[in-house]
């Protein structure tokens, strides 16, 4: 049996992505990369940690070359249909083509 949880406690605001959320958010988190962020080097993973309302939170491994991987955390606020409006790499907000205006997550 699962234990009953306090109303307004944190894990019931906090959901759970669905598989669906998560293709639908990696596919635009990767296309706005794409566009110059990554400035040639492959994406080699992207794993969302966290999705709180709107606001989703994980991290990126990119091929550095010469057998090196760097891991580097992102920040995007997702939109009602699914689009992504935000994204913050490393401390660097990237533009998001297409998307709505964007506003600033703290």
């Amino acid at each position: 049996m699962r234990p009953k949880l306090a109303a307004g406690s944190a894990q019931q605001r906090t959901r759970a992505a669905t598989d669906d959320d998560g293709v639908v958010l990696e596919t635009r988190i990767r296309g706005a990369l794409e566009k110059g962020y990554l400035r040639g080097r492959k994406l080699v993973g992207l794993k969302i940690r966290r999705v709180e309302g709107k606001s989703v939170e994980g991290f990126l491994k990119i091929d550095a070359g010469k057998d090196e991987h760097l891991l580097v955390d992102f920040r995007a606020t997702s939109t009602e249909q699914g689009g992504l409006s935000y994204l913050e790499v490393g401390g660097r907000k990237i533009s998001v083509a297409g998307g709505a205006a964007t506003k600033r997550l703290r």
